[in-house]
C-alpha cells in the first residue's frame, strides 16, 4: 500500500510522523503537570478549608460547653429552686446575678451570641437578649442536643441564628417541663460571614458556607448569583467529609473544594476558576502549538512546491498511460512542465499517435470480418422454416385446400423475397415488422391457433436495424413457448424510445421460465455460444452488441402475458 502513495503524500507522511510523537509527548507532559497542579492546588484547599473549619469548630464548641457550665453555676442552682424559698426581693437579685453572670460569659467570646436560661416550673427567662420571650411551647418545638440553623422568617433585617439547647439535669427524651432549667446557646451568622471575608482576603476563591436544606452563607462582598447557582449543583449530591472536583457552570470550569463541619454539620465551600490557576500552563500550552502550527505550515508549503513540480506532471503522466490502457488512444497531453518533463510529454504524444494509427488499422480488419460473421450467422437463421412451410403445401394440396395454398404461398414469398436479399444488411423497423407480419400468418395457418398484436410507435419504425433480427424471436417464441402450451396462444410486439435508446419488446403466452431460469439465461448472453440457449437467442444477442456497442443487447423478463418478455435494446439510429 505504501509503495502506490505519491512522492507528496510520503512526504506528509514523515512530517507528520515527525510532529504525532513530538505532539503526543507533549500532550502527555502537559497533561501530567495539569494534574499535578491541580491535585497540589486541591490538597492545598482543603488542608486550608480543614484548618479554617478547625477554628470554627473550637469557637463554636466553647460556646456549647457554656450550656453545660452555665447550668451548674451557683446563681443557676438558686433559679432553679427560687419559688420553693426565697423571697420576692431575693428572687429578684437572684436573677440580677444570673444576667450579670450569663452577661460576662457572653462577652468573653469573641462571636456575637445570645445566652438564655428558662426555667419551666417559675416560667421565667432570663437571657442576654432583653427583647427575647419564650416560653416551654417554644423549647418543645425547637429542643436539639446539637447546633441547628434557624433563618429569620420575618420581614425586617434581622440577623440569623445557630441554636444549640441543653438541660439540667441532661434530658434525652422526655418532658421537657420535669426538667429544672433550659439552657439556650446562640451565635449569629454574621460571625461566619466574618469568618469567610477573612478566609477570602488574599485568594481569587469565593467561599461559602453550604448545606443542602438552606440557603447558602457568603461572605459580603460574593458573587450572590454564582454562589447560589453553584450551591444548587451541589444539592443532592452525595457528599464526602472533604475533597474536590472540578464543575462547569455557563461554560466556565471551577476547582470546587469542600471540607464538613464536625459541629455545625455545614460544608465550607471554596470555588477557584480553574482558568486563573491553569493560566501559567495554558499560556505554555498555546505558544507550543502555536510553534508547531508554524513547522507545519512551513512543511506544507514546501511540500506543495514539490507536488507542484513533480507528482502533478507524473500524475497527469500516470492518468494519459491509463487512458490508453482503456482504449482512449486520442489522449495527449497538453500540460506546460519544466523542461525534462516535456520533453517526456512530447515522446508520449508520438507514441499514443503511432499506436492511434495501428489500432484504427485493426479496427477496419475487425469490420470487414465481423461483416462476414453477420452473414454467416444470417445464414444459420434460415433453413429449417422452410421445410415447414413447404410440408405444409403439401398437406393443403392433399386437402385441395386452394385458399391455404394461396395464402400460404403469398406470404412465403414475400418473406424469402425479404429474407434472401442480403445487399442491404440495415433495414428500417418498418421493413422488419412486415416480414415479421408474414412470418406469424403463416404460423396461424399452420397452427390455427395463434393471434398476434402489434404496438409499435410509428416514430420508431424509421429505426435502422440489421436484418432478420426481430425473426429469430418470435420463433422462439412461438416454438418454445405457445407450442409447448395448449389453447389459443399471443404474441404482443410493441415498443418505446429515449433519448437515446430504441426498445423492442416481444412478449408470449407460453410456459414461461422460473425467476432462476430467466437469470441464467441472461447470464448465458455474455459467453459464447451456449447449446442450451440455443443459436437464435445468442445470435440475436450478438448481433445487438455488434451493431450497437456494448450497451445494447437481449434481456429476458417474465411477461404478465405467462411467458416470457424479451427486450431489444439499441442504440438510436435514424435513416
Amino acid at each position: 500500500m505504501v509503495k502506490n502513495l505519491s512522492i507528496f503524500s510520503k512526504i506528509m507522511i514523515i512530517v507528520c510522523l515527525l510532529l504525532i510523537p513530538l505532539l503526543l509527548l507533549f500532550a502527555y507532559s502537559n497533561q501530567v503537570s495539569t494534574n499535578v497542579v491541580k491535585s497540589e492546588i486541591e490538597k492545598s484547599n482543603v488542608n486550608r478549608l480543614s484548618f479554617f473549619l478547625n477554628q470554627m469548630d473550637t469557637n463554636a464548641d466553647q460556646l456549647a460547653k457554656v450550656a453545660f457550665t452555665l447550668g451548674r453555676e451557683p446563681e443557676a442552682v438558686k433559679f432553679q429552686s427560687i419559688h420553693l424559698s426565697y423571697e420576692l426581693f431575693d428572687s429578684i437579685q437572684i436573677r440580677q446575678t444570673l444576667l450579670e453572670k450569663i452577661n460576662l460569659q457572653s462577652a468573653s467570646y469573641s462571636w456575637t451570641n445570645k445566652l438564655s436560661i428558662y426555667s419551666p416550673a417559675l416560667k421565667q427567662l432570663v437571657s442576654t437578649n432583653a427583647l427575647e420571650n419564650y416560653d416551654l411551647s417554644y423549647f418543645q418545638k425547637n429542643m436539639s442536643p446539637d447546633w441547628v440553623y434557624r433563618p429569620h422568617t420575618g420581614g425586617s433585617e434581622q440577623p440569623n441564628y445557630f441554636y444549640r439547647y441543653s438541660t439540667d439535669p441532661s434530658l434525652l427524651f422526655g418532658d421537657l417541663s420535669q426538667v429544672n432549667v433550659i439552657i439556650e446557646v446562640a451565635f449569629a451568622a454574621r460571625n461566619i460571614e466574618l469568618m469567610l471575608d477573612q478566609f477570602k482576603a488574599g485568594s481569587v476563591g469565593e467561599p461559602f458556607f453550604f448545606h443542602e436544606g438552606y440557603d447558602p452563607i457568603m461572605n459580603s462582598t460574593a458573587n450572590r448569583q454564582t454562589v447560589s447557582e453553584l450551591a444548587a449543583l451541589l444539592k443532592g449530591d452525595k457528599l464526602q467529609r472533604s475533597g474536590s472536583r472540578t464543575v462547569e457552570m455557563n461554560g466556565i470550569k471551577y476547582m470546587l473544594s469542600y471540607a464538613k463541619s464536625s459541629s455545625l454539620d455545614w460544608y465550607l465551600v471554596d470555588v477557584v476558576p480553574l482558568e486563573s490557576v491553569l493560566a501559567p500552563i495554558t499560556t505554555s500550552r498555546n505558544l507550543f502549538y502555536t510553534t508547531i502550527s508554524m513547522l507545519l505550515l512551513t512543511s506544507i508549503m514546501a511540500s506543495y512546491l514539490l507536488f507542484k513540480n513533480v507528482q502533478v506532471p507524473i500524475t497527469r503522466l500516470i492518468g494519459s498511460v491509463n487512458n490508453l490502457k482503456r482504449g482512449n488512444f486520442s489522449t495527449r497531453i497538453t500540460l506546460k512542465a519544466s523542461r525534462e518533463f516535456t520533453i517526456l510529454f512530447n515522446h508520449f504524444n508520438s507514441m499514443a499517435e503511432q499506436i492511434q494509427d495501428l489500432v484504427e488499422k485493426v479496427l477496419r480488419e475487425k469490420i470487414r470480418v465481423r461483416d462476414a460473421t453477420l452473414k454467416q450467422l444470417q445464414s444459420q437463421i434460415n433453413p429449417h422454416f422452410l421445410y415447414n412451410s413447404l410440408a405444409f403445401i403439401q398437406s393443403m394440396a392433399q386437402l385441395e385446400n386452394k385458399q391455404a395454398i394461396i395464402a400460404m404461398t403469398q406470404h412465403l414469398s414475400k418473406y424469402y423475397r425479404y429474407a434472401t436479399h442480403i445487399e442491404h444488411q440495415e433495414v428500417t423497423l418498418e421493413n422488419e415488422l412486415i416480414l415479421i407480419v408474414n412470418y406469424l400468418e403463416i404460423h396461424k395457418l399452420q397452427t390455427r391457433r395463434l393471434e398476434y398484436v402489434l404496438d409499435v410507435p410509428e416514430e420508431m419504425k424509421a429505426s435502422i436495424i440489421p436484418r432478420l433480427l426481430v425473426q429469430p424471436i418470435v420463433e422462439n417464441a412461438i416454438v418454445h413457448g405457445i407450442e409447448c402450451k395448449s389453447g389459443i396462444g399471443t404474441i404482443r410486439i410493441s415498443g418505446y424510445t429515449t433519448e437515446t435508446e430504441h426498445t423492442l419488446i416481444i412478449e408470449d403466452s407460453g410456459i414461461g421460465s422460473s425467476l432462476e431460469e430467466i437469470a441464467q439465461m441472461n447470464e448465458r448472453f455474455g459467453r459464447g455460444l451456449d447449446e442450451e440457449l440455443g443459436h437464435g437467442m445468442w445470435n440475436v444477442h450478438q448481433r445487438l452488441r455488434h451493431q450497437f456497442g456494448g450497451g445494447s443487447g437481449l434481456h429476458i423478463s417474465a411477461s404478465l402475458l405467462g411467458g416470457w418478455k424479451v427486450a431489444l435494446t439499441m442504440k438510436v439510429r435514424i435513416s
